[in-house]
């Protein structure tokens, strides 16, 4: 009886019928080919590709550069010589102590910062070591808090001044450089690039450049139709209050005067930023800027053509030539015995023009052309602009990302310059 056999008796007399089989087996023909087997995995893999990076981490980017400005660790992972550990803080001794085996204790500070310098993909060996480093980021602790009291009771240009003086802001470090953001129209394409403030005065901040040409800043500012040139000749810098036709342009033509300058200083741990309107100087303010100029930067205003595309190479020639530099540093390494640099051995035979000579020809012609000419003159393209305030925010920096913001406003109809009225608003960082 079966019940009376346990599991093992039903196996046995299960194998010994198997084994008695007299024929052979016969294989079967399925009515279908081997590219219908396989159709279940295309359509498994397209699926694989269709996948949204959050739904798979194995397509996420791989990190070229991450957190380089985090500081080294200590023993106690302080930031600073005034903090002290939390006892209730993940960062706590405790908390060290708990997590010390995920630490590499061969993990120096210069090995931790490659880290943060090296190409990982999120899940790799390389990103869990990282993560196990206890380095955190920047804390901002140079200044004391920043108050109301602390702020300019009615003029922001009066409250930038008061920081730009800060004796802290060496020249060497350049405190008037700063970022000019303006946006095309009707795309809303953003753009931005460094520049360097010259003026500050009652109106707002001031900044040169070539505004005559139709492929850089002046074509989205006052418009691809307003400057008047054509051909290979730039357009005239439009003068305050004259009407440059970009309102009744074309959408595609038309310019966008409104405009941002950021200021970054990490010296004292402030940025200041300004939202406006530009507006053009007259030729005769910008005469006077110009006079300051040395002569060669005269010349260059004149000789180039801002943003105008000098040359061009396609992806197919970009990578051969990029083939072709890398042979040449395997060469040059394995002669000279030391690590190669960025420089092919042989750039003098394989280096090819790149649009430079044609610039350089071009200065070599403005030379010519002003060459008995005492004072060279101000280009009718080349001037500057006024960023005239809706809005200018002062951002201090505190630890723990708890920033301080200030933000003045402009009030509508209050008047303008020195005469205007603004709002101060304390804005959550």
């Amino acid at each position: 009886m079966l019940s009376s056999r346990g599991p093992s008796t039903i196996l046995l007399d299960t194998l010994r019928r198997i084994r008695i089989v007299s024929h052979p087996p016969r294989l079967r023909r399925w009515p279908f080919s081997i590219a219908d087997v396989n159709q279940p995995f295309r359509e498994a893999k397209m699926a694989h590709n269709d996948a949204t990076p959050m739904d798979n981490q194995a397509r996420r980017p791989k990190k070229l550069i991450f957190a380089p400005g985090d500081i080294d660790p200590t023993a106690d992972f302080k930031t600073s010589a005034t903090e002290t550990p939390d006892s209730a803080a993940p960062e706590s001794q405790a908390y060290q102590t708990q997590h010390q085996h995920a630490i590499p204790s061969h993990l120096t500070p210069a090995a931790a910062e490659s880290l943060r310098s090296e190409t990982s993909t999120p899940n790799s060996t390389t990103e869990q070591r990282l993560l196990s480093n206890p380095a955190r980021a920047h804390q901002f602790v140079t200044n004391p808090p920043l108050t109301v009291s602390q702020m300019h009771g009615t003029n922001p240009l009066h409250q930038f001044h008061s920081w730009f003086r800060d004796p802290r802001l060496h020249s060497t470090s350049a405190p008037e450089t700063c970022t000019l953001a303006t946006a095309a129209m009707p795309s809303g394409r953003v753009s931005a690039r460094v520049v360097y403030l010259k003026e500050l005065d009652e109106r707002g901040w001031v900044v040169y450049s070539n505004w005559g040409s139709r492929e850089g800043k002046g074509g989205q500012v006052f418009g691809k139709l307003a400057d008047g040139g054509k051909g290979d000749a730039l357009g005239s810098m439009p003068e305050p209050g004259q009407d440059d036709g970009s309102s009744t342009a074309p959408a595609a033509e038309m310019g966008n005067k409104w405009a941002a300058l950021t200021f970054s200083w990490g010296t004292t741990e402030r940025q200041v930023r300004v939202e406006g309107l530009l507006e053009p100087l007259s030729r005769s303010e910008s005469e006077v800027y110009w006079r300051t100029r040395e002569r060669g930067s005269q010349i260059g205003a004149w000789a180039s053509w801002q943003s105008r595309e000098l040359w061009s190479a396609e992806p197919a020639k970009l990578a051969e030539r990029q083939r072709r530099k890398s042979v040449a540093r395997l060469q040059a390494s394995a002669e000279a015995g030391t690590p190669c640099n960025d420089i092919p051995a042989d750039i003098d035979e394989t280096d090819i023009e790149d649009g430079r000579t044609l610039l350089e020809q071009r200065v070599k012609e403005m030379e010519e052309r002003f060459a008995g000419v005492l004072e060279v003159p101000l280009p009718p393209f080349w001037g500057g602009v006024r960023l005239v305030p809706e809005s200018v925010e002062f951002w201090q920096g505190r630890r723990s990302r708890l920033h301080d913001r200030f933000r003045y406003v402009k009030l509508d109809g209050e008047g303008e310059g020195e005469d205007a009225r603004w709002r101060l608003q304390r804005l959550s960082p």
